[in-house]
């Protein structure tokens, strides 16, 4: 593509090219690009300041989110002076979108500017698999942002991989997968505990549903507020003796990609059949080695997910992955909708911030899809940008 240029930014940023990038044509776009598009400044001590005019004038275009289709859904942008949360926060508003607000959040997360949180508070051994953001919901952020502020020793990529590349293959490879997975969906299951453990998706029930509960309310009152707040995305939760909560959610995972027209493999299958996998979880009540709870995945009737089709769906996305190496500064953009994300792991200090973003009418339902979400609750937190 060469330089990006607009009226109000006209050459700042310039397109590089870095190793493992893959191709969209193989991925089953109809164009040539490298996925994912990575750029930086033309010059090389650009101001935060002009970096936010540029990036500004670029999303106000419409350039940006064409530039990014065009590659796949996913945009590296290396070389701005970022050092700090907020300086990020600044940066990621720039693009325009509405921040999302996270019902039922899994892992651990702190925030630390406008709209900007910890991306996961795991411990740095354990790997993420490959997941789009709440795919298991039916409330998901559009777009996500993270920034890299500290680089570790060793590992700690963050491999990005093409959901609408994962349902080609899958639909050619596997076609009564595919087709099962159109039909019927995915049920997730998500237990939190009382405390917080230490893992991937570790935080309490408190922590995820327990934004409105008070230190003087009792726990049936505690309880009333956590039930509306699950109330907002599923109807079907348990709570257990040991104070523990069961959420059950049941979504279309072969979905439509509104601005390709693309089947996109939107979910949490891989990294849910990944997770439960490695924590020596794959057996009820599906108590992790890690202290935490890690159900498999299962079709959206309930039916078991015959092994071999997980193990091809991670393969496939492991194998077509693209691994951002973090360089202090570095800001990458994706389309939710097209592009799964994952976390290696890593040893040093590394420190990954994220942000959530809405947008409206980024992906649709096919009829399979709609079937599968009638009856089920759709309650969005608005918040302001």
């Amino acid at each position: 593509m060469g330089s990006i240029e607009t009226e109000s930014s006209r050459s700042f940023f310039t397109e590089f090219t870095f190793p493992g990038q893959q191709n969209t044509a193989l991925l089953g776009f109809s164009n040539s690009a490298p996925f994912p598009l990575a750029f930086n400044p033309q010059t090389s001590h650009p101001t935060l300041s002009d970096s936010i005019t540029a990036i500004k004038a670029l999303a106000a275009s419409g350039e940006l989110k064409q530039s990014i289709q065009i590659h796949g859904g996913a945009l590296l942008i290396r070389g701005l002076p970022i050092t700090t949360a907020q300086e990020y926060s600044e940066v990621a508003h720039a693009f325009g979108f509405k921040a999302h607000e996270e019902v039922g959040r899994p892992p651990h997360r702190t925030v630390l500017a406008k709209n900007v949180k910890t991306a996961n508070e795991g411990p740095p051994e354990m790997p993420i698999w490959p997941h789009n953001e709440y795919g298991w919901s039916t409330i998901n952020p559009a777009w996500l942002t993270f920034c890299n502020l500290s680089v570790p020793e060793s590992g700690g990529e963050t491999p990005i991989i093409s959901s609408i590349g994962l349902a080609a293959a899958l639909q050619k490879q596997a076609p009564e997968f595919f087709e099962e997975l159109l039909q019927k969906g995915v049920r997730y299951i998500y237990r939190y505990g009382k405390e917080d453990v230490e893992s991937n998706t570790g935080t309490s029930v408190f922590g995820a549903y327990g934004s409105e509960v008070l230190p003087s309310d009792d726990e049936e009152t505690a309880r009333g507020k956590i039930e509306r707040e699950v109330r907002r995305h599923s109807n079907r939760f348990e709570w257990h003796e040991d104070g523990s909560l069961s959420v059950t959610h049941i979504v279309p995972i072969v979905r439509k990609h509104t601005s390709t027209r693309l089947a996109t493999l939107f979910g949490n299958l891989t990294s849910a059949y990944g997770r439960s996998r490695h924590h020596g979880a794959t057996e009820p009540p599906y108590l992790g080695d890690d202290g935490s709870y890690h159900p498999l995945p299962t079709y959206g009737d309930g039916t078991t997910i015959p092994t071999k089709y997980l193990e091809l769906a991670l393969s496939i996305a492991e194998e077509s992955q693209v691994l951002v190496k973090w360089e202090k500064g570095d800001i990458v953009l994706l389309d939710n909708y097209a592009v799964m994300h994952s976390r290696s792991p890593w040893k040093g200090k590394r420190t990954v911030l994220a942000a959530l973003w809405d947008d409206d009418l980024r992906v649709q339902d096919y009829p399979e899809g709609k079937e599968i979400l009638k009856g089920s609750p759709r309650e969005p937190i608005i918040v302001e940008s």
